[in-house]
């Protein structure tokens, strides 16, 4: 195997209303952790004075341009945006599928903002009219991104806000053939398999992405994990929750993972044994509400599944029920579910109903998926009540069902 000397670019974008402060913020992050905060403004002011009527639409691609290019020569950058336009958004997804990308919201009143607009030298500055700036700032306001993390720059000092930037920048570490994630006051690490060559859909489910920020804080929303806790992860994937489940619950408790595509659950037993783990079991095999066999959808991603049509990654394999496979194992405690198991989790539940009768399982069931043309929240909901829980669906940036026992 080829030695791996694959690192990630890096890109935090600076959000925030006009006047936010958001390019002090960036000569702070420049200063203090040595990521380059790329200033481009001056395209809009140039292509202002000779296009004032139509500037915008003239220099937002010679930005465009302008960014890639600096990400390409530093491999890092930092820049601002109110991302109020189509333009930004389109080159914040751009960004997406070749770097690692943390949004932060730069957050100060719109009263404040406002009289540090009047305050600032007009010739190093973008003009706006007054009704443009007031629809900036109502457009900014509306903007919904899923930040990293929002800085308060009304009232705090630099060093309060240093501190604040320092949990993110501290969130992911490269290394030469791996990536470590502190994540709740533990560091994981995870193999960076796939080099180079990322798709845009590896991008959208490499444990650096999105699964820590989002969806696994979303996953604990209602449960801490604690010391003892047997945990069931159904659809492991690569060990993006269960890396962290095992060091939460430790040498004490234990993780068992359900993962049944092949190549999934290869990455994700080397990324077991990169944690020096040894409370996971890892059990190759698919989740229903019986123990049978089934054609699966083997296409080594985060949405392999049942669902499928027509695919020519369609496999025969074992499917069990949880409370057999526990039985099996000799296990009747359990704490905590995770689930995601892209359209089966109704079967999958229905399959657990010994467990969840003779326990208070705490669940946290992603409830998304599209069968015979609705999401499976409204169904999950109902086999949960049935068995004694209660349910409530949430957490719109990745849709849950929560499931608990007062």
């Amino acid at each position: 195997m080829a030695a791996k000397n694959f690192r990630m670019k890096e890109v935090f974008v600076l959000v925030g209303v006009i006047a936010a402060g958001k390019s002090y913020i960036g000569r702070l992050i420049e200063n203090c952790f040595d990521i380059p905060f790329f200033e481009y403004e001056d395209i809009f002011i140039e292509t202002q004075k000779d296009h004032p009527d139509d500037f915008l639409k003239l220099a937002e691609p010679l930005a465009e341009k302008a960014i890639f290019e600096f990400l390409d020569k530093r491999g890092r950058i930092c820049f601002e945006n109110t991302m109020n336009r189509p333009y930004a958004l389109a080159i914040l997804r751009k960004l997406q599928q070749i770097s690692d990308v943390r949004i932060i919201y730069v957050d100060t009143p719109i009263d404040l903002a406002r009289r540090r607009f009047e305050q600032r030298p007009k010739s190093t500055h973008v003009q706006w009219t007054k009704e443009e700036l007031d629809k900036i700032y109502a457009d900014t306001k509306r903007i919904d991104l899923d930040y990293d993390i929002v800085v308060d720059n009304s009232s705090s000092s630099d060093e309060e806000i240093r501190r604040s930037l320092q949990e993110l920048m501290s969130e992911r570490v490269w290394h030469g053939d791996c990536v470590e994630i502190s994540f709740r006051g533990q560091k994981l690490k995870f193999d960076s398999w796939s080099g180079a060559n990322l798709t845009p859909y590896d991008m959208e489910y490499q444990p650096w992405r999105a699964s820590f920020r989002k969806e696994n804080l979303g996953y604990l929303r209602h449960y801490d994990l604690r010391h003892g806790d047997v945990v069931i992860d159904a659809g492991g994937y690569e060990g993006t929750f269960s890396i962290y489940a095992a060091k939460a619950v430790g040498e004490m408790g234990r993780v068992i993972v359900f993962e049944p595509d092949t190549e999934n659950c290869r990455k994700l037993e080397a990324n077991i044994r990169l944690n020096g783990l040894t409370n996971v079991i890892v059990i190759n095999k698919a989740l229903w509400s019986e123990d049978k066999t089934l054609k699966f959808n083997n296409k080594h991603t985060a949405g392999a599944s049942f669902f499928f049509n027509a695919s020519p990654h369609a496999v025969e394999i074992s499917a069990v029920s949880i409370d057999n496979e526990l039985e099996r194992l000799g296990i009747s405690k359990v704490d905590f579910i995770k689930m995601d198991i892209e359209g089966s989790e109704i079967r999958a539940i229905e399959g657990a109903k010994k467990v969840l009768m003779g326990n208070a399982v705490n669940l946290a069931v992603a409830s998304y998926h599209i069968i015979n043309g609705e999401e499976t929240s409204t169904e999950v909901e109902a086999v949960l009540r049935k068995f004694g829980y209660e349910a409530v669906t949430e957490f719109p940036q990745h849709k849950t069902t929560y499931g608990f026992k007062r």
